[in-house]
């Protein structure tokens, strides 16, 4: 992933930034970044509707160095991942007490329906066909094509689902992360990818 960034940072980078936010779905993501991308961090940052909080203090650098490193990309979005509530809520109370979420850019009415959905007379959306679910292999010898799988970017950078996208003949795993679409699909080799407990749900 890191060749579509515009910044990639380096091992020995320290946290300068803290980005976090809440999704649609209420998820916790939290990521931070080196000073040399603090700037456009503060601009992915309010593109995604997130807070950008300075690490000026030993408590947030701390905390910092509990979340996974970010990454802004050539889209001007950033990979903030999942991160566990606690940590979210602890650096969240860092945040001015008068501090407002940034308003995500509004959407045209016509971009808000989404494939496999139609509005009906009252307004409300109503459910077309669903997209079929990734099969989710319980053995490393039952990966295919559309399984979903988990992948890590690196040590302490954390693991998340990912979909196989392409297997070549020597044994080596394309993929695309399922929740990071403008990422650039990336390879993994066997031994680097890890499995979905089979009781797993989102």
């Amino acid at each position: 992933m890191t060749n579509a960034a515009v910044s990639a940072g380096t091992a020995t980078a320290s946290p300068a930034l803290i980005v976090l936010g809440l999704d649609d779905g209420g998820k916790a993501h939290a990521s931070w970044f080196g000073e040399d991308e603090t700037d456009v961090a503060e601009k992915a940052a309010g593109m995604m509707g997130m807070a950008a909080l300075r690490a000026s203090t030993d408590e947030l650098r701390d905390l910092a160095g509990k979340l996974p490193q970010g990454r802004v990309f050539a889209s001007g979005k950033a990979f903030v991942p999942f991160v566990k509530a606690a940590t979210f809520d602890k650096i969240a109370t860092h945040l001015p007490s008068t501090y407002k979420w940034p308003i995500r850019a509004a959407k045209p009415a016509a971009e808000k329906l989404k494939p496999g959905k139609k509005a009906s007379s009252t307004g409300i959306q109503e459910s077309g066909p669903k997209r079929p679910e990734p099969s989710r292999p319980t053995d490393w010898a039952k990966i295919e094509v559309g399984s979903l799988v988990l992948a890590t970017e690196g040590a302490y950078q954390g693991w998340f689902e990912a979909q196989v996208v392409r297997i070549s003949p020597d044994g080596v795993y394309s993929l695309r992360w399922r929740d990071w679409l403008d990422v650039p699909v990336f390879t993994r080799k066997l031994i680097h990818i890890a499995l979905l407990h089979p009781e797993h749900t989102d």
